[in-house]
């Protein structure tokens, strides 16, 4: 129908939790780029060749940031399946951890001490310095909040599976016998009659009275003889 609106199906996920995650990776990850980007620039004016520190804090950066602008765009008009956000993130923690052990390899001695003049001389080696501990500061807040948006995926995956079990229904079994309810048989003898020759041949019958009276005790009522004496003529009581 022309002009209706789509709606899309509510999202699994736990809002407050999600976008504060989601929030920090790209506030990390906007730094991170930013600082690298910066480091990355000069190292390409002066002509060195790039180390794998920063290409690695690079990719992990633009990728986050690129990651999280289609799975927005997926959660605000359309449903983010789970298992699409944890493959994602999956793979930006992979990335985010190789960055970080690389930085903190090659930048151990710039962390253990403070951005002073008597250690950096400049005041460009004290910028220098800031810049890699900011860079150092955010990186691990990026793989921290990428590895908690990993295991909300991993939580959100499970509990919507779990909704999408069902338990298989039993048949009845149509083969078992139901059982036959039958009322007792009355104490007393309800008629006597007589019976044919062996030939079929029923022969003259004469009307034939019950030998002894019936009487229904049921519900207190009691039936007189005479209302069971029958006629085969007539076919009448």
């Amino acid at each position: 129908m022309a002009g209706a609106k789509i709606t899309r199906n509510p999202s699994p996920y736990s809002p407050l939790s999600f976008h504060l995650l989601r929030l920090g990776q790209l506030i990390s990850a906007l730094i991170v780029s930013s600082v690298v980007s910066f480091f990355v620039h000069y190292l390409l004016l002066e002509h060195y060749k790039l180390p794998w520190t920063f290409i690695f804090l690079l990719t992990a950066s633009v990728l986050t940031v690129v990651a999280l602008l289609v799975s927005s765009a997926l959660y605000h008009f359309r449903t983010l399946p789970p298992k699409y956000n944890l493959t994602n993130n999956a793979a930006l923690s992979v990335l985010w951890i190789l960055g970080l052990s690389f930085l903190t390899w090659n930048t151990g001695w710039t962390l253990g001490h403070r951005c002073l003049i008597v250690n950096w001389r400049t005041e460009a080696g004290i910028m220098v310095c800031r810049l890699y501990k900011a860079c150092t500061a955010f990186t691990i807040t990026g793989l921290l909040t990428t590895l908690s948006a990993l295991l909300l995926d991993i939580r959100t995956h499970r509990k919507t599976t779990q909704l999408g079990k069902y338990n298989q229904m039993h048949e009845p079994d149509t083969k078992r016998s139901i059982p036959i309810i039958s009322s007792p048989m009355p104490q007393h003898e309800m008629y006597s009659s007589q019976r044919a020759d062996d030939t079929g041949d029923l022969g003259d019958q004469k009307p034939y009275r019950v030998q002894e009276s019936i009487e229904v005790q049921h519900f207190g009522y009691s039936a007189p003889t005479e209302q069971t004496r029958y006629d085969p003529a007539h076919g009448m009581y």
